[in-house]
């Protein structure tokens, strides 16, 4: 999603480009230990499957298959085969192939789409006027390393944040009432897995490497178990999910992340690997998939994934896009449709700023779940850094923090899910309140609900 920076301190550095491109039954993964998406020119097909379906019958009798998600308790599958293969598929052709299900059949076939949100650094968005990344952020000053004490422990005083910085933050931590949540809940996410499918993390950052679970997590972009944030020349969206995963940890410290690196530094990935990656958090137990990316298009096979996520439990919480327009982007915007109703644990959120009013760049819909702050907010940067980041990017993990931190005390998805909503503080926007959903989080009075 679109973000942007400020200086934090004397120290000033250049303007850096980052904004997204890129917004019951365990799930059989591919036969490969660790599925990496479709290969060039593959279409990514979504098939309705019979109980008896197994993951090495589809690739048996599916030339050149990839099996992306196998779910039984949906009854459902996504392969990821080549375009001759997929021409030949129907519903009586699988029947024939040996897959020996009545209910065996073909429901969508297309194309491994980019995940790609427009922002102002891309060419197609120019004539939209989007903000842009506009640089500044400021070295690891010594201090805390941890945030393992809360938003007040975080703060540390004057030798880990300048007085700006620290009263910014403590604007935003007294917006969203996280002092007074994480005083009511002091487990402060203790046991709530938090998958982020992101750029990557900077596994070395002082602030993050306590929290980052390092076996279960995955690099599809370079197909390795190190999901190590990459900064090669003219990348755009170098820090991106570091930037994410700091979010989430202020609100719910001791929650443990698992790193799925689903975007190269240019904020750019396939669905066929989104979607892998879904299927993956939930296979390692993931409880909250936090996407702070999106689509512009509608994905069957992506929306397959989810829906096998929520069916167990599984919270997915989506960024509503960048572009400051009507309509939010997928799969958020697929919310209310059969597959995907609008309570089903699928949350879309927009940014508002600290007067609950819409931030200028969030897109919004009748179908949008709810807000939270998104601009200016102060997080963890790479290589021991903070940054302000803005845009619906960093109003997301605001809300994914606040439900691992109401899943600590003991609360199941659904009731958290419904509570996130209920408790949130009414905006203030009289133009666009309509398609801003339920509100603002408020994480005080979400934890009010269970201590």
């Amino acid at each position: 999603m679109t973000t942007r920076t400020r200086p934090l301190s004397l120290m000033s550095l250049a303007v850096m480009a980052m904004a997204i491109t890129a917004c019951g039954t365990t799930p059989q993964v591919a036969d490969t230990p660790v599925p990496v998406g479709a290969g060039a020119g593959d279409k990514l097909v979504t098939l309705r499957v019979g109980p008896g379906v197994s993951s090495a019958g589809l690739t048996s009798t599916l030339p050149g298959a990839q099996v992306l998600v196998l779910d039984h308790a949906t009854s459902r599958a996504v392969v990821a085969v080549p375009a001759a293969t997929a021409r030949t598929l129907s519903s009586s052709s699988l029947k024939t192939q040996g897959l020996g299900q009545l209910d065996a059949g073909v429901l969508a076939v297309e194309d491994d789409a980019v995940m790609k949100v427009l922002n102002a650094e891309d060419p197609e968005a120019e004539a939209l006027g989007l903000t842009t990344w506009a640089g500044g952020l400021t070295t690891w000053a010594g201090g805390l390393t941890t945030w393992a004490g809360g938003a007040l422990t975080w703060a540390g005083g004057a030798s880990f944040l300048n007085s700006a910085d620290l009263a910014s933050a403590s604007a935003y931590w007294n917006a969203l009432g996280i002092s007074d949540g994480q005083r009511r809940i002091p487990e402060l996410g203790a046991g709530v897995r938090v998958a982020v499918l992101d750029t990557g993390i900077d596994l070395n950052h002082p602030l993050l490497r306590d929290r980052v679970d390092t076996v279960n997590d995955w690099d599809f972009v370079a197909s390795d178990a190190t999901p190590q944030e990459e900064n090669p020349t003219g990348a755009m969206k170098y820090g991106h999910g570091t930037a994410v995963a700091g979010v989430i940890l202020q609100i719910a410290p001791q929650a443990t992340l698992q790193s799925y690196r689903v975007l190269n530094p240019m904020g750019a990935g396939r669905i066929s690997v989104v979607t892998s990656a879904v299927n993956k958090a939930v296979a390692n137990g993931a409880q909250i998939i936090n996407m702070s990316l999106g689509a512009t298009s509608n994905s069957v096979a992506l929306n397959t994934a989810i829906a096998a996520a929520l069916a167990k439990g599984v919270l997915v919480v989506n960024s509503s896009g960048n572009a400051g327009t009507q309509g939010i982007v997928y799969p958020g915007a697929a919310l209310g449709t059969t597959q995907l109703p609008l309570n089903s644990g699928l949350i879309s959120v927009g940014s508002v700023d600290l007067t609950l009013k819409k931030s200028a760049f969030s897109q919004y819909a009748k179908n949008m779940t709810m807000t939270a702050p998104g601009e200016l907010v102060l997080t963890t940067f790479p290589d021991s850094r903070l940054v302000k980041a803005s845009g619906t990017s960093f109003a997301a993990p605001a809300v994914t923090g606040a439900l691992a931190l109401a899943m600590s005390a003991g609360v199941t998805s659904s009731v958290v899910a419904s509570a996130v909503q209920t408790s949130a503080k009414p905006n203030l926007d009289t133009i666009y309140n309509p398609e801003l959903g339920a509100g603002t989080l408020n994480v005080s009075a979400l934890a009010a609900k269970f201590r």
